[in-house]
């Protein structure tokens, strides 16, 4: 994470409402959130105010440049300055102790930048997971079942283990690799949350990679609610449980009930999105998979979601019947076949006396 302090001066005639920030395409990509905060008040007694940032589109941004949109308190009168936080830097560069300081910059063509490179030791663990694919199956018989894949890297010193932050109630937990169950994992929970702290299989080395699949069950009442126009919605959280982990790309697959029509979604933040279909146990249509995905997760996208879809409630004895009438027709079958008589016998002579 990068921090910059602007100062921006209105020089026009009418006042601005808003301030327009441009990334270079170099940048883009590697981008997970950009958040600004104005200064108000002096020294001791300052604060910081968080103001609403939006990605925006110019049709004529040159270079591939991304923008966006930093909405002010105030209007920004042409003799007052504003300054916000973001980043950025290039030579002249000035070091004094572990401080590194560039510019002041003067003249510099619009839309123009220069790369850089900070390397600097870290020898706290620091792990990545490039892919992260959590799914959220819904049970209409009082089940949320969650269930998480991780690709983890370690690109920083060696790591022993890592933190995940659960729901509370949470019910039977697993964790597990492509050779089996992995009893090093110790599960602490109250009213409040539930903590699963986990250890991989061997302790990770720089560069070293690790996959894994945890797993787990929640209270259906206390993530599914029924809106004012009768649809049903889950309310659940976006990113990822693990503390303090960047992923690379999150895929997050809510599988509603069989049955389930008119899908959509709220979320706080842009994110792709489209539609699957999945077949288990009993199902006939199939179920309808809402998939979301999204690069460059960091713990700012930790914040509910909601999913709304309506559903038949006759749906939910559908299963059961399936059931039964199998049964019945496998007893009736056992029925009828111990009361036929399938052997084969031989017809009786008789012979007519002269």
């Amino acid at each position: 994470m990068n921090l910059d302090l602007f100062q921006v001066e209105n020089t026009g005639t009418a006042p601005a409402n808003e301030v327009l920030l441009a990334f270079p395409p170099t940048q883009v990509d590697h981008l997970a959130v950009v958040k600004a905060k104005a200064a108000t008040g002096k020294r001791k007694k300052r604060t910081y105010i968080t103001l609403d940032v939006k990605p925006t589109e110019l049709p004529d941004a040159p270079n591939g440049a991304k923008y966006f949109i930093i909405s002010l308190l105030n209007p920004l009168n042409s003799d007052t300055n504003f300054k916000s936080e973001s980043f950025t830097r290039v030579e002249p560069t000035n070091r004094v102790s572990t401080e590194l300081k560039y510019g002041p910059y003067e003249d510099r063509t619009p839309y123009s930048f220069s790369p850089i490179i900070v390397h600097f030791e870290n020898n706290n663990p620091f792990a990545v997971v490039e892919e992260l694919v959590r799914e959220v199956e819904i049970s209409h018989w009082g089940n949320l079942q969650i269930t998480e894949h991780y690709k983890l890297v370690h690109a920083g010193a060696r790591h022993k283990g890592v933190f995940s932050r659960l729901p509370p109630r949470v019910h039977s937990v697993y964790y597990r690799d492509e050779i089996g169950n992995i009893s090093s994992s110790h599960l602490r929970t109250d009213y409040q949350k539930s903590e699963l702290e986990i250890e991989p299989r061997y302790p990770l080395f720089g560069g070293w990679k690790a996959t894994f699949v945890i797993g787990y069950g929640l209270p259906l009442q206390d993530f599914l609610f029924e809106s004012s126009d009768g649809k049903r919605y889950l309310n659940f959280s976006f990113g990822c449980p693990l503390a303090e982990i960047v992923v690379d790309k999150l895929t997050i697959k809510v599988v509603l009930p069989e049955g389930s029509k008119d899908p959509s979604i709220v979320v706080p933040f842009p994110v792709e999105q489209h539609l699957e279909t999945k077949y288990s146990y009993l199902d006939v249509v199939g179920r309808t998979v809402l998939v979301l995905e999204k690069k460059n997760v960091v713990p700012e996208h930790n914040s509910p979601f909601q999913v709304y879809y309506t559903f038949n409630q006759m749906f939910v004895l559908a299963e059961p019947l399936m059931l039964v009438s199998a049964f019945f027709f496998f007893f009736v079958a056992c029925v009828a076949y111990l009361h036929i008589d399938l052997s084969i016998h031989k017809p009786s002579q008789h012979f007519a006396k002269f």
